[in-house]
């Protein structure tokens, strides 16, 4: 996978990317400062735009880091959290519907609890994998406008000829950036289940390895999506180019 060879290749171009990401695991440990690390990948995404992919963005101007970071969380709330919310609260609606309403057979009230799941299970599929979040990101990095990144614009960029086949192309180039997260994550949850002395201490130490893994994948991913977005522009410039 050249993209993410390449992105990997980007971040470890800078000589301190490893204290630089183990700072911000450290950050995402202590939940009050997980904004800072989403605003340094935010920093770093509109820092590639510029022409200057590395080093990654050093920790400073940290207020400024924050509110980028936060507005950054709004985003991906929006665009993942709300939309899953919903979807619970809409399987849980029907499904006590089906329990306190009118007599409904089991075989009706499965059949309609699967078809909620089914559609609603499909909404979640296709904004993941039409990158309307990582979208949303890329407009706020470029704008600086967070009502556009909070709009319809994010959707219609995400599903626009010729973008979306970047866009799926990116969404499944950046999935394994996620593996040494998940193994770690994986790991966390294997050992939370059992009792052995220092415990607290190695899962303290997995979970923050945990998340600065998640943050080196969130950084991996910036970059793919930036490279997306040059490749979306020269395609769309071949395509108004007049054809002889």
């Amino acid at each position: 996978m050249p993209a993410l060879r390449t992105a990997l290749a980007t971040i470890h171009r800078d000589p301190r990317w490893w204290p630089k990401v183990l700072v911000g695991g450290a950050l995402m440990l202590s939940l009050v400062g997980y904004p800072l690390a989403v605003g340094m990948v935010m920093v770093s995404m509109e820092h590639s735009r510029n022409g200057f992919p590395t080093p990654l963005p050093p920790w400073i101007d940290w207020t400024t880091r924050y509110l980028i970071g936060l507005f950054t969380l709004l985003i991906d709330f929006v665009f993942f959290v709300m939309p899953l919310a919903l979807a619970g609260m809409l399987f849980f609606c029907v499904g006590l519907v089906t329990v306190v309403g009118p007599a409904v057979s089991p075989s009706v009230a499965g059949s309609v609890l699967q078809l909620v799941s089914l559609v609603a299970g499909l909404v979640l599929l296709m904004l993941f994998f039409s990158s309307v979040a990582p979208v949303a990101r890329l407009i706020f990095a470029q704008e600086g406008n967070i009502a556009d990144a909070l709009g319809i614009q994010p959707l219609r960029r995400a599903l626009s000829r010729p973008a979306r086949r970047f866009f799926w192309r990116a969404r499944l180039v950046s999935l394994p950036a996620y593996l040494p997260a998940g193994l770690l994550g994986l790991l966390l949850g294997t050992l939370s289940r059992t009792v052995f002395p220092g415990q607290s201490i190695v899962l303290l130490l997995i979970g923050w390895l945990f998340l600065s893994a998640l943050l080196y994948a969130h950084l991996a991913v910036g970059q793919i999506y930036v490279a997306a977005e040059e490749e979306i522009a020269r395609a769309e410039m071949e395509m108004r180019m007049p054809r002889c």
